[in-house]
């Protein structure tokens, strides 16, 4: 028995050191792949989680085999074989992952010719890498023993916590406030951007709280009737609101694509400028490692609270993305929003903080609420929640259940917005500052038999709000009915504060002219390549063939007399189809649109 149980714990052993491998190379390339991170604990997470799930396999491999040999096995065999095995099934996973996650754009298909070739490939490659590591536990076998591998796991961990005190623990330094340069005379400049919000609940929820958030911006500002996103899923839209540039100009388009440090972003020229750069946010696409916060002197990401011990650089790896999918779908029966970002009334105590500070002025501030978006809590909160993860389709008898928590956080997030305002007003800082309200992108609930967001580009997705208060209350009051774009914000608010808008600039200043050219928009997620082209009445929308979504490859819509976009006209408008094709490939750099 005695030789069984260390026969066993070899194996495990070695499983322990092959996981920890693979947590060092997965961390090696999520690092690689990424924008600069506050912190580097991934490494450790990945050493101790993949050196869990390895050890395991390891073990039960051990066991197995000494079944198979009568108890004759010996522990050099055990050893390799328990790294061999405690590699291979984790290995495939995440390789597999990787490469279709950063090389297929999430189109790798097993059953086409590519995909057969892309998965012997990818067998090829970690049997290899397995290879690999069973030659080094063999080495260490024979130059320590059986504890070769325990010692191997332990550097291996040593190595990690060292990668994670070297390179910081999340916690910054505080920012260097040198004076702004600008002038006290330029206007503050306030982007406030709602997660997930739609324009129709909005308007709906202003007229039925005078003294919310959104009444009073309306109020004091400018609406947009007709404001459009650029895409309908965070990461792109968000960068395009920061970039003045459509999603396949700024180039951070799915899932694994940070902003490159060769866009300009409004943050940067308007620290040019002389402004004195801040942001916040707590939704995880627009967090530093993901480089959305160039340009920004101070930044803080408001994260969630993780589970099992992981910090915001280990929640892109797979190991943590896997089980908190599993933990949220079959172990939890309570949600609770800190476990997926961090609410307004957190928003807002960082905010008050700022304020109270008294930064330099004139100061850009970005503020990003991640109210309303899904898990749809009960409010007050009590642990009940609809969340996207472990309801990826709900079945549409439950449209009035989910579109009624939605709008239970639409109007938390009413509420907190109106207190925010006030401690601008407070603080003195309400009147002389340009602010700017919007959302990323809208919400589905089943308008054209889908959920949630970034799987098409129906208005739904696409339609948000826009109110832009100006400095001292002018034009306050005013309503345009103009369809306008979310890239238009930054030459707008520029123009507003005097700041001359840079040549990257797509957009235009809607102050002083009307949007002429077509409006786009654009998707790649999930295996869903979409494109959207509205002109005057018309709208087309193309769609990658066999898409997971199902949406037909060609649709056509005329918005003024069918706003739902419910009766598709393509067929009937070949030459329209024709034009708006050609118009939309135009627009974009070439080969983008097929």
């Amino acid at each position: 028995m005695g030789t069984w149980i260390l026969g066993a714990l070899v194996g495990a052993f070695g499983g322990a050191l092959a996981g920890a491998l693979l947590g060092f190379g997965e961390s090696i390339l999520v690092t690689w792949a990424s924008g600069a991170a506050d912190e580097y604990w991934l490494f450790l997470f990945g050493v101790v989680y993949y050196g869990l799930f390895g050890a395991l396999f390891g073990l039960g491999a051990a066991l197995l085999w000494q079944i198979v040999r009568g108890g004759r096995a010996t522990s050099f065999e055990l050893a390799q074989l328990g790294a061999g095995l405690g590699f291979l099934p984790l290995g495939l996973f995440v390789t597999r992952y990787h490469v279709n996650k950063r090389i297929f754009k999430e189109q790798l298909d097993f059953a086409s010719g590519s995909g057969i070739v892309t998965h012997l490939l990818i067998l090829a490659g970690v049997v290899v890498a397995a290879l690999i590591i069973v030659g080094l536990v063999r080495f260490l076998y024979r130059r320590i023993g059986w504890a070769g591998n325990l010692i191997g796991y332990a550097f291996a961990a040593g190595l990690a916590v060292l990668i994670g005190l070297t390179f910081g623990s999340g916690e910054a330094e505080g920012p260097d406030r040198d004076a702004a340069t600008a002038g006290k005379s330029r206007p503050n400049i306030i982007i406030i951007v709602a997660d997930t919000l739609r324009a129709d609940v909005v308007d709906d929820r202003a007229k039925q709280s005078p003294d919310g958030g959104f009444s009073q911006l309306k109020v004091d500002g400018v609406t947009f009737d007709w404001a459009h996103a650029q895409a309908s899923w965070t990461r792109p839209s968000v960068a395009s609101i920061l970039t003045s540039q459509y999603p396949s100009s700024h180039g951070t388009v799915h899932k694994m694509d940070f902003m490159s440090d060769r866009v300009l972003t409004l943050a940067e020229a308007l620290r040019d400028a002389g402004y004195w750069t801040a942001g916040v946010t707590t939704n995880i696409n627009v967090a530093p490692i993901f480089n959305l916060s160039q340009g920004f002197r101070e930044f803080k990401y408001l994260e969630p609270s993780f589970y099992f011990g992981a910090t915001d650089s280990a929640a892109k790896l797979v190991i943590y993305k896997t089980l908190r999918t599993l933990r949220e779908r079959f172990f939890a029966d309570r949600v609770y929003y800190e476990h997926f970002y961090q609410d307004a009334a957190v928003v807002n105590d960082y905010i008050r903080n700022f304020v109270a500070s008294n930064p330099p002025e004139p100061f850009f501030l970005f503020v990003h609420y991640m109210d309303p978006h899904d898990p749809y809590f009960e409010v007050p909160y009590n642990g009940r929640g609809v969340a996207r993860v472990t309801n990826p389709s709900p079945d549409p008898s439950r449209i009035a259940e989910l579109r009624s928590l939605y709008l239970q956080g639409v109007r938390y997030l009413d509420d907190n917005l109106g207190l925010f305002l006030d401690q601008l007003r407070e603080a003195g800082l309400y009147d002389r500052s340009l602010i700017a309200f919007t959302s990323d992108h809208g919400e589905e609930f089943y308008e054209h038999d889908g959920w949630w967001h970034g799987t098409s580009l129906y208005d739904e997705q696409l339609h948000v709000p826009l109110v832009i208060k100006l400095p001292r209350g002018e034009q306050a009051g005013l309503v345009r009915r103009d369809v306008v774009r979310s890239i238009d914000i930054g030459p707008t608010v520029f123009a507003a504060a005097g700041v001359r808008a840079p040549a990257s600039f797509q957009g235009i200043d809607i102050f002083d002219g009307r949007v002429e050219e077509p409006v786009i928009a654009e998707e790649d997620l999930e295996g869903n390549r979409i494109f959207s082209i509205r002109d005057g009445r018309w709208k087309l929308i193309k769609a990658n063939v066999g898409n997971p979504r199902g949406l037909a490859p060609i649709e056509l819509y005329d918005i003024e007399s069918d706003p739902g976009e419910s009766k598709n006209l393509a067929d009937s408008n070949a030459a329209k189809v024709k034009e708006l094709t050609e118009k939309l490939r135009s627009m974009l750099p070439p080969g983008t649109v097929d």
